[in-house]
């Protein structure tokens, strides 16, 4: 049995649960079957969903540079992708135009059927 493989991959990610930090250089790893994961700094497993599953938002005070997400058991976290760095995000596929890492992950999630 072999893992599914990654499909879009943003690093440098900051990734939080309220105003707690878990990761200042995560990574959100969208793999092929569908199914993001927020991976710590370490790329140790913090929390994983179905794109379908996840509800995400920009936070307006971040000038939509982060995103809210509450995955599909509920839990919430804050994210900014490409944050720790120059916007470092690897799409492979086309996202449109696209302004931030941001953007392209709520584009992402909404195509998958998520709520964005």
């Amino acid at each position: 049995m072999t893992s599914p493989q990654p499909r879009y991959v943003f690093e440098q990610v900051q990734i939080g649960k309220g105003l707690r930090p878990l990761a200042q250089h995560g990574f959100i790893v969208i793999d092929d079957q569908g199914v993001l994961s927020l991976l710590g700094t370490e790329r140790q497993p913090i929390d994983s969903s179905p794109l379908a599953r996840i509800a995400a938002s920009k936070i307006r005070f971040t000038g939509g540079k982060s995103v809210s997400l509450t995955l599909g058991n509920g839990n919430k976290y804050n994210v900014s992708p490409g944050w720790g760095a120059r916007g470092a995000f690897v799409l492979p596929g086309d996202t449109g135009q696209v302004r931030t890492a941001a953007e392209a992950l709520i584009k992402l999630i909404a195509a998958s059927g998520g709520k964005a």
